[in-house]
């Protein structure tokens, strides 16, 4: 399998390095896909799509395009794919090299005078190397090594930005290919040695450098800097002494109560994800209470909503966290209940409390209240219908699920499934039609999921086929091409051609030369892929690239 060209070099070695140390689970593939889970700060899925063989493309939870979970899941999947056999290199050793030549035995073979003399040379011409050896055998020293790897941060950006600080689109590659090796070989020796507090100082240091950078990151690369670096806070976070603890906790308030950039939500996460000692607990409170406050003070701000619904769920939760007395948290919800997120908060607690007809009265009233916010709407709308089961009111339930369905959360998957479970299996056919109908009426709505889960594959196909381009298509063909092969290579010659009319790089010719494979796999899709090529040969010739491309193809 031929995929490591679609990743950085720092991304593919971050991807290994998840390989290697197991983190991938529950690996299945199929001649089209590969699926996995990946364990990093969290559990995410990852789908690879597959054509021939080949890697074609691939999504992934996380939020970054060609992330590491991706490269590992292509490791895992690559050493599956290969025989035990060529697990390990087997060819026969010659005469020129019948002694290994891997490091680990030239070391074993050398002198401890050849390897010290060698260390002396290297190291003396080498700072890299020189602050992993002092990682390595345990001579770092805070006071005196900060400032070397705080320069070596600095030295990340100026080295890539031009005159006036920027860092172009040409450079944004080279500067996060190159932030990323750092994390990977010096910050992370220094996690590994235990190091805490030094990370600390150098994490502390690179995010906020991170957030104030001038770049033109088209193609990520800061946030797949911050990603990376939230593995490393995390070994700081668990594994550090109360003393570090205590200063990232600190920090991470400091940095919070200012306005910041790409970094507030990882910031963010990290105060509330982690910290959950009694002190800490009551500290977040304190902490939350007083930002709530301080927002209160500036209400005519452009953010000012959203900063009081962010302050308000974090005060809110903490003080579930910290088991605040009931009456207090009383005397809050009642001060506050014009504010969404504190009526949804107390009609929970209410129904937590047995107060059923109080929090159903709640929830009514706030759906009133933010009539002209869909998003609010279907969170009062869901804990509504909830109090409805609760209080064993069907009617009511099936009611307010349908509005969720058709005007709220349209063609919500679960809630369409737990509105089916609620209707009897011979009444459910007739419903399902009214209601299909009635969430069609939304524009932009997409059904096709909801086709899947009822097995209705005339009417997926039916809406793949007239959906622009290939990603619905790739989405549900394994569902489909069992039934309806024809169809879907009609498709796909319809829409390969149409990408062909435009000019592209040779990238792009490449993608069109994986699409031409995939074609391969169906039923007479040799003999519509030969008549495509023999097609673009009379129409393009000039295009050598694609020429190129199309050559390599085997038909």
């Amino acid at each position: 399998m031929d995929w490591e060209d679609y990743f950085p070099t720092a991304i593919a070695e971050r991807g290994y390095d998840y390989y290697s140390k197991g983190y991938v689970t529950d690996l299945k593939q199929t001649e089209t896909q590969i699926t996995a889970t990946v364990t990093g700060t969290q559990d995410y899925c990852v789908v690879i799509d597959l054509a021939n063989g080949d890697f074609q493309d691939g999504t992934c939870e996380c939020p970054y395009a060609n992330s590491q979970h991706m490269a590992a899941v292509l490791y895992q999947a690559t050493v599956a794919d290969k025989p035990a056999s060529q697990h390990q290199d087997s060819k026969a050793p010659t005469d020129n090299d019948n002694r290994e030549q891997t490091p680990t035995k030239l070391v074993e073979r050398a002198t401890d005078r050849q390897v010290r003399d060698f260390l002396s040379v290297v190291l003396a011409h080498d700072n890299h190397l020189l602050k992993m050896f002092r990682t390595v055998i345990g001579e770092t020293n805070v006071v005196t090594d900060l400032p070397n790897y705080l320069a070596s941060v600095d030295d990340l950006f100026d080295s890539n930005a031009d005159a006036g600080g920027f860092i172009d689109y040409g450079a944004a590659t080279d500067f996060g290919d190159e932030t990323l090796t750092f994390l990977n070989e010096e910050v992370q020796p220094l996690v590994d040695q235990g190091e805490y507090g030094l990370v600390f100082q150098i994490l502390a240091h690179l995010m906020l450098k991170i957030d104030h950078v001038d770049i033109d990151d088209s193609d990520g690369e800061t946030m797949m800097i911050v990603n990376a670096s939230v593995d490393l806070w995390e070994a700081v976070l668990t594994k550090a002494d109360a003393d570090v603890q205590q200063q990232v906790f600190d920090w991470l308030c400091k940095q919070l109560a200012k306005p910041l950039n790409i970094i507030e939500d990882t910031l963010d996460d990290l105060l509330f994800t982690y910290f959950k000692t009694p002190a800490f607990i009551d500290a977040k409170l304190a902490y939350t209470a007083k930002r709530f406050r301080a927002v209160q003070k500036h209400p005519d701000s452009w953010n000012y909503d959203w900063l009081t619904e962010k302050w308000l769920k974090h005060y809110l939760q903490m003080m579930t966290a910290a088991h605040m007395p009931d009456k207090q948290v009383i005397e809050f919800c009642k001060a506050n209940l014009a504010t969404p997120q504190v009526r949804l908060f107390y009609s929970q607690f209410c129904l937590q409390h047995h107060d059923e007809a109080h929090a159903v009265q709640l929830l009514k009233d706030g759906k009133t209240l933010v009539t002209d916010n869909r998003r609010m709407l279907a969170e009062f709308s869901r804990q509504l219908k909830d109090a409805y089961q609760q209080l064993g009111e069907q009617q009511l339930y099936r009611q307010e699920l349908w509005q969720l369905l058709t005007e709220y959360a349209p063609a919500d998957e679960a809630l369409f499934s737990e509105l089916k479970q609620s209707y009897p299996t011979k009444d459910w056919p007739a419903v399902r039609e009214q209601l299909l109908t009635a969430i069609a009426k939304n524009s932009n709505v997409d059904l096709k999921p909801l086709y899947v889960q009822e097995k209705l594959l005339d009417r997926l196909l039916k809406a793949v086929v007239a959906a622009d381009g290939l990603w619905d298509l790739q989405t549900y063909e394994s569902l489909l091409k069992p039934h309806f092969s024809n169809q879907l290579l009609a498709k796909y010659d319809h829409e390969v051609r149409k990408m062909a009319t435009a000019t592209g790089t040779r990238r792009k010719y490449q993608q069109l030369v994986r699409i031409l494979k995939r074609m391969l796999d169906y039923p007479d899709g040799k003999s519509i892929v030969q008549t495509i090529v023999h097609d673009w040969q009379q129409q393009y010739p000039r295009r050598s690239a694609m020429m190129d491309e199309l050559s390599r193809l085997k038909l």
